[in-house]
């Protein structure tokens, strides 16, 4: 254990994905939001530590509007720039927290399946690999409950943080179409995708974000909308 460690008990992780683009922030935010709110060991926190939700709600308002951003509504660039600030100081408190709670009880339960890898050990001889997550193969469609929306049901993927979701109406081969997107964290039990135009063919696709960035889109399927 480094001297650095104890001084700053974040150390203990890797958090090099904050200085990755907006969006991808914002969904490793999303995550460590999840497995925070589902660790055993977090379900309380105190006074002034970031519970699991918050982190994910802040989180999620920060991917909206980056990706409202992204869509050309340079408007919320400001609102986008201070989300990203409370999103990584929420990640950042809870992570020294969850490390603080490890390096005092020396138990590694405080600090595993918390949505961010462990920090690298520097050795001369091993390096660390992460490895993209495949392309979903289980993918099916079914009517949703109401009308305007379809019912996805997904396979999990071994090293998802997120799964993102398009939708494309008319030539799927034409890139311009998929212009609909979904992100979803949890997708046991399937996710609705709301927002469609009833008697419309729609194709849809998914790819898997992880550790190591965005991995290869699923082979797309296609229902009409009741």
């Amino acid at each position: 254990m480094s001297l650095m460690s104890l001084i700053s008990p974040i150390n203990l992780f890797d958090v090099s994905f904050l200085n990755r683009p907006h969006l991808e922030v914002a969904s490793y935010v999303i995550g460590i939001g999840d497995a925070f709110t589902s660790h055993k060991l977090y379900q309380q926190v105190p006074e002034g530590v970031p519970h699991g939700t918050e982190i994910k709600d802040v989180g999620t308002r920060y991917h909206d509007v980056t990706y409202a951003v992204m869509a050309g509504d340079n408007g919320k660039k400001a609102e986008r720039d201070a989300l990203a600030a409370k999103a990584v100081l929420n990640t950042v408190l809870a992570l020294n927290w969850a490390g603080m709670r490890y390096l005092k009880e020396n138990n590694p339960d405080y600090i595993n399946n918390l949505g961010v890898d462990h920090a690298p050990k520097k050795t001369p001889t091993r390096r660390p690999t992460s490895v993209t997550p495949d392309a979903p193969n289980k993918v099916a469609l079914e009517h949703g409950k109401i009308s305007g929306t379809l019912r996805l049901l997904l396979g999990k993927v071994p090293g998802a943080v997120s799964y993102f979701v398009q939708a494309c109406q008319g030539d799927p081969n034409d890139p311009a179409n998929w212009n609909q997107e979904w992100q979803f964290t949890k997708i046991k039990g399937g996710v609705e995708l709301t927002g469609l135009e009833p008697g419309k063919i729609y194709y849809i696709r998914v790819r898997c974000f992880g550790h190591s960035g965005y991995g290869p889109w699923s082979t797309y399927v296609h229902l009409m909308v009741v």
